[in-house]
């Protein structure tokens, strides 16, 4: 076998062909579990389930209770990039990359299982301190460790697509009545893999070396919590603080990442010393975040703000070292992404839900040649409604059934579509259009669609 299909196969076994390539995840593209989507995560912060070991750890130790949460989140959008009229063509023919305006329109499905276990015995003083772990697959881990990065000719989304692996730890710890701190951590795969060979000047290798490892990469979160009611004025009813809770949540960036490193010697030979190929790619990119959460709770409802401030900017150089992305001088901005929500119990077993948020795009760049990402500001509604279990069939414990819908409207938004690759049987003076620069060929569009996701989760306690 010949060096490059060997290092073809190698590049195939690290990136799956089918999976679709992403700057986002399940909790930042929706959120967890139903409750998480109903509200757009602005009740996130303030949520007792597992999923708090990734929004805010420190809520864990407001709910002692043990659970076993499972949730199915279905998403489907589709993302589109429609030409419009260019000035950019040659004899009246337009310069098309574009053929299909469907960049993404698959649908995918993730399995999110999460648990939650009380560890207070473990203190001598009576303080709450509960561990919570979550874990999501996508396609029930049929895609365990999906991976793509690729460059494109034609437009490709930013932040919709695969979802891979995601693991969470975590516990949360009561200092003081009212005050509550967390800390947990995002774990994510750092790949590395080398090849040597050996090869004749007809391709031919032999003694081949291959070695691919994969070691953890973990990124920390740590928060607060503080209930007003507790800490100002303990044991005093009617108190005007009552009711009010805020927390603060940072969480460093996180990704997934491959490096290979592969040549092949060819003995003998002094003028050529090898066949280098060094690769450096990075795919499912979370930027380091700070969250400052609001609650107000009455007697029937409780209603949420949460501000994100997302620091994008990190991506600038990560992609500048990014072997297969770094000729596209690709620009982030951080942006700051309002949330809220409200939960309305109706009844002691059932509530609605609801949120919505506002996400400006972290992508700057209008173009960025051989990517060609494209992304939106986008608007994110979410409904669902919870039902509460008391008496469920043999269980002693009260079981929750939870079920939210969001939806993604994404602003149309202009984008220039360019290649740098020749094309074939086309006249050389026809290469470049007007207006292209080095370009060989550009194209206008108009991105924009919509996303969609259903999440139903059920919640055992014990």
């Amino acid at each position: 076998m010949t060096a490059m299909p060997r290092l073809s196969l190698l590049m195939l076994a690290m990136l799956p062909v089918g999976a679709h390539a992403a700057m986002g995840q399940v909790a930042s593209n929706y959120g967890f579990f139903a409750q998480d989507v109903a509200t757009s995560q602005a009740l996130s912060m303030f949520s007792n389930q597992p999923s708090a070991t990734y929004y805010n750890p420190s809520y864990l130790a407001r709910d002692r209770k043990g659970a076993l949460s499972a949730g199915y989140l279905f998403t489907d959008q589709e993302i589109t990039a429609d030409p419009l009229a260019t000035p950019f063509a040659q004899n009246g023919d337009p310069a098309n990359l574009v053929t299909d305006n469907i960049i993404e329109n698959d649908s995918n499905y993730n399995v999110l299982l999460g648990f939650k276990s009380d560890l207070s015995t473990m203190l001598k003083s009576d303080r709450a301190m509960v561990l919570g772990f979550m874990l999501g697959a996508e396609r029930s881990g049929e895609r365990i460790l999906a991976f793509e990065s690729k460059s494109s000719s034609t437009a490709q989304s930013l932040r919709y697509g695969q979802q891979s692996l995601f693991l969470g730890l975590g516990a949360g710890l009561n200092v003081v009545p009212g005050f509550d701190v967390g800390a947990a951590a995002r774990i994510t795969l750092a790949a590395n893999a080398e090849l040597q060979a050996f090869s004749d000047l007809g391709g031919n290798t032999g003694f081949e070396t291959l070695k691919v490892s994969a070691k953890p990469s973990i990124q920390p979160i740590l928060s607060g919590t503080v209930d007003w009611g507790t800490v100002v004025c303990p044991g005093k009813r009617g108190c005007w603080l009552s009711g009010v809770e805020t927390s603060l949540a940072w969480r460093y960036e996180s990704e997934l990442s491959a490096d290979v490193d592969a040549r092949a010697v060819v003995p003998n030979a002094v003028a050529t010393p090898g066949l280098p190929l060094a690769l450096a790619t990075i795919d499912a990119y979370t930027p380091e975040t700070w969250s400052l959460g609001l609650m107000y709770k009455m007697n029937k409802l409780r209603v949420g703000f949460t501000g994100e401030y997302q620091m994008w900017t990190g991506l600038n150089d990560k992609f500048a070292e990014d072997t297969i992305r770094d000729q596209a001088n690709l620009e982030f901005r951080d942006v700051f992404i309002p949330r809220v929500g409200f939960e309305y119990r109706a009844s002691p077993t059932f509530s609605f839900l609801g949120g919505v948020s506002y996400e400006q795009s972290p992508l700057l760049s209008l173009q960025s040649t051989d990517i060609n990402f494209v992304d939106n500001n986008r608007t994110v509604i979410g409904l669902g409604f919870s039902y509460l279990i008391e008496q469920a069939l043999f269980l002693s414990q009260p079981v929750r059934f939870d079920l939210g819908y969001q939806y993604h409207i994404l602003e149309d938004r202009d984008f220039r579509i360019s290649s740098s690759l020749n094309v074939p049987n086309e006249p050389a003076q026809q290469q470049n259009a007007p207006g292209c620069g080095s370009e060989a060929r550009c194209q206008d569009v108009k991105a924009g669609g919509y996303s969609q996701a259903v999440n139903a989760s059920v919640h055992l306690t014990f």
